[in-house]
């Protein structure tokens, strides 16, 4: 057996022995031709072109994860285990920078609260997070550095991109949970669409009930200056409360070009109860005691009726595309509290107070989006119109009351503009916001809180993207506004010694940031320095000189922070790992405006969630984190840390969803801190029964995503409501 190449003209020698052989000739593109020679010489030998039909080609690539978008990051989803997480509450949870609590809130670290959208549809209701299944999700942005198309107000947006409208008809999507921190809570939804053709129509009922328990110790320190007051104080509380949430709209696809939607929703409280039931207060002076008070409270919370109503427009003219919406908010809410203090020591005493707030909102924006050379430019506008009314009474007249009405109205024009340059992308933007605020306290127009703003927030991104490689720059201005609980101007009461307040004087703080991010594969590292100019920081001071803590926001000229966060999420088969390490530097002289420490420690994070899939339907989670201690202005929160474990199976062809959980399993995330204050001192320890076992059953039939694209308007103003 022997073998043998051509030449370039073709010809070829084979040695051999036998006699006779059989030679097989071949040639890439030819039919293959077996011949018998018993001579030397085999001649000739013509091949006939041979046509070939592929069954298919598959071609296999490593996805990366993380890439680079404009102002942040996007992260695959459908096509890694994340699809099979459950809900996207819990892809979330798994995202870089991400955070999400026991309760549902979500923030993104050094960024705050984000805004978040569904297929361009802002979300209100963080119920939406858990009823939107994983495996419907596409990809998610998270944005750092959004555009000028968002409010100035916003550092942080999350996109969420599903993967598109499926066919025509009826689908139904029900879930019910249950969960008990000591005691039951749950929710039960169902949700209901209808398309043909064109149009949508969906409605969504949500009732819920929970559970919330302080197991609770707060002290403070009045440091006077004849004296030291100290008091200790037993407040475990426990509140329930249970709501009721309809929703009900349309959407209409007119043309493929022109599509138009409205929605309404409504959120009413049914109980809003709560107690602090034989608990204690205890009084020294100079350290000798002084009192022993007893102490019960009745908590009675209301909300709603809340209207919120909806409209958009979405349409294309040529090159050009055109989307609008309108937003309508009508919201009243309120809480009473009733004190009894009982004491052989001190005087005994009831104290009620109550406060009620109506809000209404109207807003709307433009964007109109066109090409422009290489590149896309977005022009537009947002208006707002709010108006907020709060009253606060104390019939024993131990704190003021106050009548508080603030007018605010804003208009704010923005341009945007995005370049691509190979593998270059450069985004600019420029946001111009008008703000005028009137206020008035009983009828009286005040001068000083009713203030005028105008203000410009240019913001700039330059990216590169190549292969596994990213990198980002960016800078943006923002502003952060009082909201309006922290505008009213009553005095709160606590207890005897201690006093919360708002603060009408309260001017918007201004922030300059400045990032960097660079990610390859699965890696990724952020880089932030963020400068807060008149800050409004949580602080604590004497009350009129008075044995009394009054804890109140206030603007300092400044205060600094720089952020990093490095995250590796490798894949190894059944064992997917990933690891978050966050740092974050504070710079702020605490004691340079009374406070007895100095309280800018560095702040480390580490996040280790890990992913064990037993099979292509079932998975378990490990999730594990600790904080060091983290000094956030006058405030030191201590060191902690939780465990949270679950189990997901999808079956009947994955119409049926089960998620069993437990939520900070070994009952070690406590917040316990202690603020530096101006003479004052407090500090509180406490467990917010967070630790649970919890199970959600999900039933899809036909489950479809809406098409329903409204975003809404005025979205940073009524996260301030």
């Amino acid at each position: 057996v022997a073998g043998g190449v051509s030449n370039e003209s073709g010809v070829f020698v084979v040695p051999y022995e036998p006699a006779k052989v059989i030679a097989r000739i071949s040639y890439v593109g030819y039919k293959t031709v077996y011949r018998t020679f018993s001579t030397e010489n085999a001649g000739t030998v013509q091949l006939a072109p041979d046509a070939l039909q592929l069954k298919g080609v598959t071609v296999k690539t490593v996805r990366p994860q993380y890439k680079m978008t404009r102002g942040g990051m996007t992260i695959d989803i459908e096509h890694s285990l994340l699809a099979k997480m459950g809900t996207a509450n819990d892809v979330l949870a798994q995202l870089p920078r991400v955070n999400v609590d026991a309760n549902g809130g979500v923030t993104i670290f050094s960024k705050g609260s984000p805004e978040i959208y569904i297929d361009n549809r802002l979300i209100r209701d963080k119920q939406e997070l858990t009823t939107l299944k994983s495996t419907e999700i596409k990809n998610i942005e998270i944005l750092t550095n959004p555009g000028a198309q968002y409010n100035a107000s916003v550092q942080s947006v999350i996109r969420i991109h599903t993967k598109g409208i499926k066919a025509d008809g009826l689908s139904v999507m029900t879930a019910v949970n249950a969960k008990n921190n000591s005691k039951w809570g749950g929710f039960e939804e169902v949700n209901v669409k209808y398309r043909k053709g064109g149009l949508e129509v969906f409605t969504d009922v949500t009732s819920s009930t929970r559970y919330e328990g302080e197991r609770n110790t707060v002290s403070s320190k009045l440091l006077l200056p004849d004296h030291t007051i100290y008091q200790e104080q037993l407040a475990n509380t426990d509140f329930r409360a249970s709501f009721f949430l309809p929703k009900a709209g349309f959407s209409y696809d007119i043309t493929p070009k022109h599509s138009i939607g409205a929605s309404y929703s409504l959120v009413k409280s049914i109980v809003g109860k709560g107690e602090c039931v034989n608990n204690y207060q205890k009084v020294w002076k100079d350290n000798v005691l002084t009192g022993i008070i007893q102490q019960n409270l009745n908590i009675d919370i209301f909300n709603g009726p809340d209207h919120t109503a909806n409209l958009y427009y979405i349409g294309k003219v040529g090159n050009m595309d055109i989307v609008f919406n309108s937003t309508g908010i009508w919201k009243k809410d309120g809480r009473r509290d009733n004190w009894t203090e009982n004491s052989d020591d001190l005087p005994s005493r009831k104290v009620n107070t109550e406060n009620e707030r109506h809000i209404r909102m109207l807003a709307s924006k433009l964007i109109l989006s066109y090409p422009i050379g290489k590149g896309k430019a977005e022009i537009g506008t947002e208006t707002t119109n709010t108006h907020s009314h709060s009253i606060y009474n104390n019939p024993e007249k131990y704190v003021d009351a106050s009548d508080n009405t603030v007018v605010e109205k804003s208009i704010a024009p923005f341009i945007d503009y995005s370049l691509p340059l190979g593998n270059w992308t450069v985004e600019a933007g420029l946001r111009y916001e008008y703000t005028s605020a009137l206020y008035r306290s009983f009828g009286i127009k005040e001068d000083e809180p009713s203030r005028t703003y105008h203000d410009w927030f240019p913001n700039l991104s330059v990216s590169w993207n190549k292969d596994k490689w990213s990198l980002q720059m960016n800078y943006a201005k923002h502003i952060s506004r009082p909201s309006y609980r922290d505008l009213r101007s009553n005095v709160q009461y606590v207890n005897r010694f201690t006093y919360e307040a708002g603060n009408p004087y309260l001017r918007p703080t201004i922030n300059h940031c400045i990032g960097f991010s660079i990610v390859h594969s699965w890696l990724s590292l952020d880089i932030d320095y963020s400068y807060n100019k008149d800050a409004i920081v949580y602080t604590s001071r004497l009350y009129d000189g008075k044995e009394i803590a009054l804890i109140q926001n206030q603007n300092f000229h400044h205060t600094q922070s720089l952020s990093t966060s490095f995250v590796a999420s490798p894949k190894f088969g059944w064992y997917q790992p990933t690891l978050e390490i966050d740092f974050l530097k504070p710079f702020f002289n605490t004691r340079k405006y009374g406070s007895t420490e100095d309280l800018q420690d560095p702040f480390v994070s580490i996040k280790m969630n890990t992913k064990l899939v037993l099979s292509t339907n079932s998975f378990i989670t490990l999730d594990m984190k600790y904080n060091s201690e983290v000094c956030t202005d006058f405030v030191k929160t201590k060191a902690s840390g939780t465990v949270d474990v679950g189990y997901t199976l999808s079956f009947l062809h994955k119409a049926l969803l089960l998620n069993v959980y437990a939520i900070d399993l070994f009952k070690t995330k406590r917040d316990a801190w202690t603020q530096y204050g101006q003479n004052v001192i407090n500090t509180k320890d406490c467990y917010n029964c967070i630790r649970r076992i919890g199970i959600t059953l999900t039933y899809n039939f036909n489950a479809k995503r809406s098409k329903y694209k409204g975003t809404g308007a005025g979205n940073a103003e009524k996260s301030r409501l």
